[in-house]
Formats: C-alpha cells, sequence, structure tokens
C-alpha cells in the first residue's frame, strides 16, 4: 500500500465523503437504475416504472451500505428530458443520499441539470459527464445551473495512455484546446470525481487501473471510475456469460474490486441489483487496504468505516 505525498480533496456530498488517502474513507460504490433495458421501467419515454420494485432495489442497496460502511449513490439514468425529471422527483422523494443525473443524450442531461436546479436538489446533483465531447449547449447549461458537483471523464480517443489520460484532463487534445478541468472549472464546477474511463482489455485496461494511482498522485483529485465495463466489453467471456452465469459475476464483480484495492474512491459498479454482492466484498477489501495503510501513519477518518463496524 501506498501514501501520496500531495495532498488528497476529500469532497462532501451530503454524508458521504469521497476522497483522501488511501484507507481514510471507504470508498463510495454507486448502483445504477433505470438503465437500457432495466425490466421496472415500462415507458423509457414517459418515464414510467414500478415504483414499488425501484424503492426495493434502492433500499436493498442501502441496507447493505449501513450493514457494511461502504457508502452508497444512485446513478440514475434516463433517454428522454420526461424521464428524467420523472426519476428524480421520485428518488429525491424517497432518499436524501447523492445522486448522479446520466444519459447518452446531452440534452437529456441538460434537462437534469435545469430541473435539480429549478426543485432546489442541486447540492446532493452530480453530472455525469464533463467529457471531451461535450457540447458549447451543455457548457452554457452548466453555467445557468446551480450544479457544483460533476464527474470528468479522462477519456482520450487519440491516446488511452495514462499520459493521454492526466493531458485530457490538464492540457486538452483530441479536438479540445483547453482541458477538461479547466472546462469544468468554467462550468461552475467546484467538486471534481475523476472517472479514469474504462477501455476494453487489449486496448488499454491496464492503463485505466493505472490511472487512479496517477490522478491522485499529480492532482490530489477523487479517482475511479465504471470499471465493470471492462469485462463487459470482453468478447471471450460473453458466450460463456450467455451459457454458465456463474463465470459472469465474479469477472464483473471484481473489476471493482482491483481497482478500489488501487485506490478509488468511487466506483460506478453496474446494476443496482447486484448489490447483495458487490458491498460485502468492498467492504472486506476497505478492511484490508485500512489495515495496510496503517503502518504509513494513515488511520480511518470515517466513523461508519467498515473497520470498525466489522471488525
Amino acid at each position: 500500500m501506498f501514501k501520496y505525498e500531495k495532498e488528497q480533496k476529500v469532497y462532501e456530498f451530503g454524508k458521504v465523503k469521497v476522497g483522501g488517502q488511501p484507507g481514510e474513507y471507504p470508498p463510495a460504490y454507486v448502483g445504477t437504475i433505470f438503465y437500457k433495458g432495466h425490466k421496472i421501467v415500462s415507458d423509457e419515454r414517459t418515464g414510467k416504472f414500478d415504483k414499488e420494485k425501484a424503492e426495493q432495489l434502492w433500499k436493498t442497496q442501502e441496507e447493505f451500505s449501513e450493514l457494511t460502511g461502504i457508502p452508497c449513490m444512485l446513478q440514475i439514468v434516463a433517454e428522454h428530458d420526461e424521464a428524467m425529471e420523472k426519476y428524480i422527483e421520485w428518488f429525491t422523494g424517497i432518499s436524501d443520499a447523492p445522486f448522479l443525473i446520466d444519459s447518452t443524450d446531452p440534452k437529456v442531461r441538460i434537462a437534469g441539470a435545469k430541473y435539480v436546479t429549478e426543485v432546489g436538489v442541486h447540492d446532493r446533483a452530480i453530472y455525469n459527464s464533463i467529457n471531451p465531447s461535450i457540447t458549447q449547449q451543455e457548457i452554457e447549461a452548466l453555467k445557468n445551473s446551480k450544479l457544483e458537483a460533476a464527474i470528468v471523464l479522462a477519456f482520450n480517443p487519440t491516446d488511452n495512455t495514462v499520459k493521454g489520460r492526466l493531458d485530457i484532463l490538464e492540457k486538452g487534445g483530441a479536438g479540445l484546446t483547453k482541458g477538461l478541468l479547466q472546462i469544468a472549472a468554467e462550468c461552475g464546477i467546484k467538486k471534481y470525481l475523476i472517472d479514469v474511463a474504462a477501455t476494453p482489455l487489449g486496448a488499454g485496461a491496464g492503463a485505466t487501473f493505472k490511472s487512479v494511482m496517477a490522478v491522485k498522485a499529480k492532482l490530489g483529485l477523487p479517482a475511479g471510475g465504471a470499471p465493470h465495463n471492462i469485462p463487459s466489453a470482453w468478447p471471450w467471456i460473453k458466450p460463456l456469460k450467455k451459457e454458465r452465469k456463474e463465470v459472469w459475476y465474479p469477472a464483473d464483480i471484481g473489476s471493482n474490486l482491483v481497482m478500489q484495492i488501487l485506490g478509488a474512491d468511487f466506483l460506478l459498479y453496474g446494476p443496482i441489483e447486484n448489490a447483495p454482492m458487490v458491498f460485502p466484498s468492498a467492504a472486506m477489501v476497505s478492511i484490508i487496504v485500512a489495515e495496510a495503510v496503517n503502518e504509513l501513519g494513515i488511520s480511518p477518518q470515517a466513523d461508519w468505516h467498515p473497520i470498525k463496524k466489522l471488525v
């Protein structure tokens, strides 16, 4: 284990703290809901969904978060404006936890940013994401919103090395004349969560994991991402996943644990249904890390840390 010389930022999102030296705070685990093909959604355009099942999924993640000491957030995904507003309205009505505004369509992300500002829940919303394909419309919408937190995606389409990812954050590239961190600051963002951009096995996956350490060492910012996308894009395992489901989960869950042990501060672990499998393992890794950095003079700063709850 290791200790960074550079001061490590810690950001607060409600009751959740993200960042710091490895071992100080357990990483935040973020489950995804209303994703493409999610069976609880009956109309993705209007945002019609089974509220009872959705609440049960959230409560289960929340239960395992409280049980293990691993903090949690919710990634809300939508593909239409109306749906995004309904999803956020539902979640903010049942919980005061932090959540991510996410969509493949920038117009829907913009709708989410406007909505959380209008209804006054912007203080626990995180925009996902500021990335190399950000539009001028998005930039203006963020400037006009009250959002102060965003995931900044360190994806460099022309250079997937660790250096390439740092460059896209600090200098720009791939069509950008300035770094993503500068763009984020100009949008009014004050809390940066750096997503190191999961790239497939054989196409930069190793750099994905190494970039967690590089971002924290050079920038001192909270780093993490969605490593479960790496096995999801692995052609070799896809046929096996269909034939024998049991071969899939160790790779899926394990990808998060590998990134966590390298110091990740937040992890988008995939479908929220996987919470019962993910959180106990994440707690185990948090305990291991906390024990390992004790000799470096680092001690857990969170009262809810797994080492205080489960050992």
